[in-house]
């Protein structure tokens, strides 16, 4: 059973999900800063080590734009199951140095440091 089964409703076969996580940079009307990591398989408790790098995007917007960090479940072709997600504000970081820590997934919201 899961962890995180206590918030979250189970998913409708009662198995563990196969997580991904995706992210954009927010505004993004066009969908272009659009990254998505490889799905892990039945588990509660992925682990991803992967870097975000927008190539072109000058400091000063990106520190006005929004990190949306979302976790689903790929369930189906079409039918993927939000599990959370958290938006990170850039200006709320450090863009100069590496940013390791931990963020707490909901429906909607920010994140703290």
């Amino acid at each position: 059973a899961c962890p995180h089964r206590a918030t979250q409703p189970p998913l409708q076969d009662g198995n563990d999900p196969d997580p991904y996580v995706k992210t954009y940079l927010l505004p993004d009307p066009q969908k272009t800063t659009k990254r998505k990591t490889k799905v892990a398989r039945k588990t509660c408790n992925p682990t991803y080590n992967e870097m975000l790098v927008y190539d072109g995007i000058p400091r000063g917007d990106l520190e006005q734009r929004e990190l949306r960090l979302s976790v689903l479940s790929e369930e189906g072709f079409w039918e993927n199951i939000l599990l959370g997600e958290v938006a990170i504000r850039l200006r709320d970081l450090d863009l100069a140095q590496e940013k390791m820590g931990w963020f707490a997934l909901g429906s909607r919201g920010h994140g703290t440091l």
